[in-house]
């Protein structure tokens, strides 16, 4: 019988799995505004009934999947760029 020797990597800590938490919202934020927009392109949604947090949304900016449109004394609101929408038709 073989002895055989496992090489296990150590943990990441928690900042890791923190962005990977917030990579996950913003791939459900994404998948939710492509159903709120009728799975059409450059649809503008309001924010204020979503119910997501600023960092989801903040992490699906950063990522090139959402782009946001700030109307003065008005919702924010936001639509999916064509990576989101790419992106959402692949996970559903």
């Amino acid at each position: 019988m073989a002895n055989r020797t496992f090489n296990i990597p150590k943990s990441k800590g928690k900042s890791f799995k923190t962005i990977g938490a917030i990579d996950v919202a913003a791939r459900y934020f994404v998948y939710k505004l492509y159903e709120a927009t009728g799975r059409q392109p450059m649809q503008w949604v309001a924010l204020h009934g979503l119910g997501e947090s600023a960092a989801t949304i903040s992490r699906a900016v950063e990522l090139g999947w959402v782009i946001l449109q700030d109307v003065r004394g008005k919702d924010r609101k936001a639509a999916l760029t064509d990576e989101g929408r790419r992106l959402a038709r692949k996970g559903r």
